[in-house]
This record gives structure tokens, C-alpha cells and sequence, in this order.
């Protein structure tokens, strides 16, 4: 949440000249609405059920392919196990006063969760969710700490990683 999965996953498919799936705008694709509208008319259920079909499409996609997943998207047991056995995915691991820093009001408002949350109860919300996330998040194969690194840094880094495996 607020990582920058979707804006580093843009630029990690650019720079490897991959296809990018970010599953939450697939989602929107898929149902003619937003997420919040989704939430909002459908419920949270509906929302998991239609993120599972398309977390599980992604998975069975194409080779050369980076998905940009939603927080919440592998907090199910089995789904980080599946979309490790296609590929490689990377937790980008950071502080939840990172992530709060990170996190627009505009960026907010479109995560149904947090929308209208203020840095303190955001802090809160994150503090008591991102232990709970953590046990799947990290089951990723790959683990980056990314401290206090920015953007650029942390795409190089990815970067460095993928072109490690395609070396060995």
C-alpha cells in the first residue's frame, strides 16, 4: 500500500521492454468502475473475488511480463506460493511512516481502506495491517529494503536483480 508497486512496475516493464498487467487497473477494466465504486456498489468480496481471476490470468501469462499487484492482492494463502512458481516477485519492503510520506490525499482517496484518512490515522491503520500483510509479503522471492532509497535507486536495484537471474 503505497509502496509504488504500480509506478515502479511501469517503469521496471519500460526499462526491461516488458508488458506490464497492474492488476488493480486491470480490475477496473474488467468491472467499468473504479475500485472505490467497486467497494462501494459490490462490496469488498466482490472486489477479492474478481482481484483472485485476475491475479490468476496474470500468473498464467505470458514470459516477460511484470504484474503490479494491490496490497491486499497476495494476503491469501496460495498466491504467493502460485505467482512465485511463474516468475520472480519482489516485496518492496519499507517503514510505514515511508509509507504514509508516500501517499498523496488524492492517492489516498482511491484506496477504499484509507480514503479520507489523515497521516495519524493512516499510520495507525498501516502500523496494525503491515504485520499482518508481512507474513505473505514476505514469502516474495525477493526482498528489497528499501530504506530511504529513491525511486531510481530502487528500479536500478530491481533491475540488478532480474539481470542476476538471467545471468546465472
Amino acid at each position: 500500500m503505497g509502496s509504488g508497486k504500480s509506478s515502479l512496475g511501469r517503469r521496471l516493464a519500460s526499462e526491461l521492454r516488458w508488458k506490464l498487467i497492474d492488476t488493480d487497473r486491470e480490475i477496473e477494466r474488467r468491472a467499468g468502475m473504479t475500485i472505490p465504486e467497486i467497494f462501494e456498489r459490490r462490496g469488498e468480496e466482490a472486489f477479492r473475488e474478481l482481484e483472485s481471476r485476475v491475479i490468476d490470468d496474470a500468473a498464467a501469462s505470458e514470459h516477460d511480463t511484470v504484474v503490479a499487484l494491490g496490497g491486499g492482492a497476495v494476503c491469501r494463502e496460495g498466491v504467493m506460493e502460485m505467482l512465485a512458481g511463474a516468475g520472480q516477485t519482489i516485496y518492496l519492503k519499507m517503514s510505514a511512516a515511508r509509507l504514509v510520506g508516500r501517499m498523496s490525499p488524492v492517492g489516498r482517496a482511491k484506496r477504499p481502506k484509507i480514503a479520507g484518512m489523515g497521516d495519524a490515522e493512516l499510520t495507525a491503520f498501516i502500523e496494525k495491517t503491515l504485520p499482518e500483510r508481512e507474513k505473505y509479503y514476505n514469502r516474495a522471492t525477493f526482498v528489497l529494503d528499501c530504506g530511504d532509497a529513491s525511486d531510481g535507486v530502487l528500479l536500478r536495484m530491481m533491475l540488478q536483480h532480474i539481470n542476476n537471474l538471467h545471468i546465472e
